[in-house]
């Protein structure tokens, strides 16, 4: 049963240290980086591109 990678299930699985569970965690953080990039960074970066914008519009 797949579920939803959240931080808490990450670090739940870290606190546990259930290594099958941690192998199966890791799997399917690698499958979200693959599907969807990394979000993190993307993030960052269009926070970069709203203050340009946002210090633009106060001018």
């Amino acid at each position: 049963m797949a579920m939803v990678l959240y931080g808490s299930a990450i670090t739940d699985g870290i606190a546990k240290g259930d290594l099958t569970e941690l192998q199966r965690l890791q799997a399917q953080a690698e499958a979200h980086v693959t599907e969807y990039g990394d979000i993190p960074t993307l993030l960052t970066a269009l926070k970069v591109e709203i203050a340009k914008l946002e210090g633009g519009a106060k001018r």
